[in-house]
């Protein structure tokens, strides 16, 4: 016991004597958070709200499911990402996810990230992007079947009723005379107007408003904003120079038949046909649904970027031009006595007609299926092969001709041929064509290699030679600072152990680890103790194998790495004084996991690394961790609650200060740029005590190089 008492109190006496300078902030601490901008003297001054756990990262558990069934039992490859990932988002999770397998994981990510992205890779390479946003502790989804995201072309907000408006209508009006220079605001909801406009601009806003009868000549402009809802009982576009966009809900009673340009952003209904004469133009980028017939006639060019579907027939006429880049369902019959483009998908539930000189082009894996088909022009395939898929009869005439990039695939055979199927053209059924959100009917089943056999396709596949491997989850680099004068209190320049990591935690295909690989990097030794440092995994000690580059420590339940004993030996400089300088200290760590262990109770995070004072006088029961961390088999209990120290281990109260809860050790997943010696960690970083006053609520990303973020004085580089 006398032994215990002169150990603390040398303890006692080396942190008076190493006590050191402070940088003065503001002449005042701000001992509580009320919503503004805090600053202290020194992190003692700072009030540490109760509960809080000095963590600039979370704790996420996710579980993604999917209904996807194409790919039978090979596997889907899913990718978790911080943010989107065509804006460099920081990939940190990925594995296995199928019908029957279920992507579980534990992930641990800065506390300001407030979204992920996830990314599911079918077996044939196909993607499909999800955005979700995070509301507590844990992210559950289901991920679509859809493997593509179709970005929809011209997609826009568009105008609305606050600026610009020479007239605003809020009331009935059935007698609105526009003219050119006017622009009329309709911003009343379930109103009834008419209008006739000779080179004016209306916008509708209103919900549910009536237009009865609505003239749009000499150039005027007919604008459903995207707040907006109209019912057109009768609505005229004449003159090319006219046009019509709809933003929001769009409802024609009766048929629509447009001289102009019309552009359709939102929903558009019309009850009866939808009709483009010659000189007019018509894109789609929102949905469209025609009661009747979709008729395109003359000189007119129809574009659809998204979905139109017509419960009739679709004509394309004259030297009209269908351009479809998404999907176009035909309930009855469609006619080709034109020009057709197909990019994706046209579904026809009854026949298919090519007429005399007409030609339906199919381009780069775009499909066309339909009941039946009568061939009297052209049908050709562009640049990578696309699938024509007949269920019932196909009649091919003699002027008719199936040529180029194609498949034709009739299931139940040809049943006239009086035409021609060459030039790399093929009656067949073999193409795969994917699922997209565009092509939500596909075809066929992707060839797929897997050549190690573990369900997961090799370009899917991290290791495709080895079935043991098939993932990497990279935990990227973050840093853990550590006071080394425990259980006596710091003088908080959180530069004692300095060390920066990186984790690869490799899975199976049955997301289960089996290898970690970790660099870890010894930035600095502030401290005058012969530190040591190791890390604690979540598994039994006796699961662990094949260690390399660090020691699996002893008489240990959970398996305890040791880096290195004594940080002196390892660094002859303390990398914390201007001036003084050592290289940093790089140690390459990999071991085997056996046994089922997922990634879900695995985890991908910091862990629980820690110190110990390997002093004379000490030992290695001395440990620190970080606050909320429990110790390891080898503390020494009897040192808990000593001095400063509040340790509690039943109650999960551990690490942190008896006189206001400041920790040892803190940990940013970031490369800590940490505070020189003699600069507590308040002066260096200026939103720090707003962070901790906050209870973490405010500035938890602090530790970044923002402006007005630093006293770059203070911090070492």
């Amino acid at each position: 016991m006398k032994k215990l008492i002169l150990i603390l109190t040398t303890l006692s006496i080396f942190a008076v004597s190493c006590k050191k300078d402070l940088v003065k902030v503001n002449e005042e601490a701000s001992p509580s958070f009320d919503g503004k901008l805090v600053s202290a003297e020194k992190m003692t001054d700072i009030k540490v709200p109760e509960g809080f756990k000095w963590e600039t990262s979370k704790d996420i558990k996710l579980r993604l499911t999917t209904t996807d069934i194409r790919f039978e039992k090979v596997l889907h490859k899913v990718e978790v990402y911080t943010a989107n990932p065509a804006e460099g988002g920081v990939l940190i999770a990925e594995g296995s996810l199928g019908i029957n397998t279920a992507f579980e994981a534990a992930i641990n990510i800065p506390t300001f990230v407030k979204s992920l992205y996830l990314v599911k890779i079918a077996p044939d390479k196909s993607k499909y992007e999800e955005k979700v946003n995070i509301n507590g502790t844990t992210v559950v989804m289901n991920i679509s079947v859809q493997t593509e995201n179709k970005k929809m072309l011209g997609k826009s907000s568009g105008p609305d009723c606050t600026t610009g408006c020479t007239q605003t209508i809020t009331t009935s009006n059935q007698n609105l005379n526009i003219n050119s220079s006017d622009v009329v605001c309709v911003t009343g909801n379930n109103i009834t107007i008419s209008f006739n406009s000779n080179g004016g601009t209306i916008r509708i806003c209103g919900s549910n408003v009536t237009v009865q009868n609505g003239n749009l000549n000499n150039g005027s402009n007919l604008i459903v904003t995207s707040t907006g809802s109209a019912n057109f009982g009768n609505v005229n576009l004449n003159g090319t120079s006219s046009t019509f966009t709809n933003y929001g809900t769009a409802t024609i009673s009766n048929s629509f038949a447009s001289g102009g340009n019309v552009t359709n952003h939102g929903t558009m209904t019309v009850g009866d046909d939808l009709n483009f004469n010659s000189g007019s133009a018509f894109t789609n980028n929102g949905s469209v649904s025609v009661g009747k017939s979709f008729n395109i006639n003359g000189n007119v060019t129809a574009t659809n970027n998204n979905y139109i579907v017509t419960n009739d027939d679709t004509k394309v006429n004259g030297n009209g031009l269908l351009i479809n880049n998404c999907r176009l369902w035909v309930k009855k019959e469609l006619h080709n006595n034109s020009a057709i483009k197909n990019y994706s998908l046209i579904r026809v539930d009854d026949e298919t007609v090519l007429n005399g000189s007409s030609e339906l082009g199919m381009y780069n894996g775009a499909m066309l299926q339909t009941d039946d088909i009568t061939i009297n022009g052209l049908l050709k395939g562009y640049l990578n092969t696309s699938l024509v898929k007949v269920a019932d009869k196909t009649i091919i005439n003699g002027g008719g001709a199936v040529t180029h990039a194609l498949q034709f695939c009739d299931a139940n055979g040809i049943e006239t041929n009086w035409g021609v199927i060459n030039n790399g053209a093929l009656a067949a059924c073999g193409l795969y064509i994917p699922v997209t959100s565009c092509n939500t009917i596909g075809s066929g089943v992707p060839p797929i290699t897997d050549t190690d056999n573990d369900g997961v396709a090799d370009n899917n596949d991290d290791y495709p030679n080895d079935a043991s491997m098939a993932y990497n989850n990279n935990y990227g680099t973050s840093t853990v600072a550590f006071e080394d004068l425990w259980p006596s209190k710091g003088d908080y320049d959180l530069n004692d152990v300095v060390i920066g990591y990186n984790y690869n935690v490799i899975t199976n295909a049955a997301n289960n680890v089996v290898k970690v690989e970790a660099v870890y990097t010894l930035r600095a030794t502030g401290g005058a103790f012969n530190n040591g440092f190791g890390v604690q995994f979540p598994v039994n000690r006796n699961q662990v194998s094949s260690v390399s580059g660090a020691t699996l420590e002893s008489d240990q339940s959970k398996a305890v790495l040791i880096i290195f004993n004594d940080m002196r030996t390892e660094m002859s400089q303390w990398n914390t004084r201007v001036g003084q300088t050592s290289s940093v200290v790089t140690y390459n760590v990999s071991f085997n996991v056996s046994g089922t262990v997922s990634l879900a109770s695995f985890g991908l995070g910091s862990y629980n690394p820690f110190i110990w004072n390997g002093s004379a006088g000490f030992g290695r029961g001395y440990e620190v961790h970080l606050p909320g961390k429990l110790p390891t088999d080898k503390a020494t209990a009897s040192i808990f609650g000593t001095y400063s120290d509040n340790t509690n281990v039943n109650s999960g109260t551990t690490y942190v200060s008896k006189d206001g809860g400041y920790p040892w050790a803190i940990n940013v997943p970031a490369s800590f740029d940490y505070p020189i010696e003699k600069a507590d960690i308040n002066s260096a970083y200026m939103k720090f005590a707003t962070w901790v006053s906050s209870g973490g609520t405010q500035y938890n990303d602090w530790y970044l190089n923002n402006a007005g973020y630093r006293n770059s004085e203070n911090i070492y580089e």
